[in-house]
């Protein structure tokens, strides 16, 4: 089988596990399980090598620009 095949394999296999914590979060009560099955499925989703995005703006100066200053 070529590289590439398993490859995709593998990173369907990644997709579904991801997904099936995510649903695992929605489902449980415990705020604790909910945040560490979240941060898993960013893991196995490749979220996690992804840079953060920042919703906020803000300057060098660290000031928030909606605030208007």
């Amino acid at each position: 089988m070529p590289d590439s095949e398993n490859d995709r394999k593998s990173e369907l296999e990644r997709l579904r596990l991801a997904s099936d914590l995510r649903q695992l979060a929605k489902e449980t009560s415990n705020p604790d399980l909910r945040e560490r099955w979240r941060r898993m499925a960013r893991l196995w989703s490749g979220e996690e090598d992804e840079p953060a995005q920042d919703d906020t703006e803000v300057d060098d100066t660290g000031v928030d620009k909606d605030l208007g200053e």
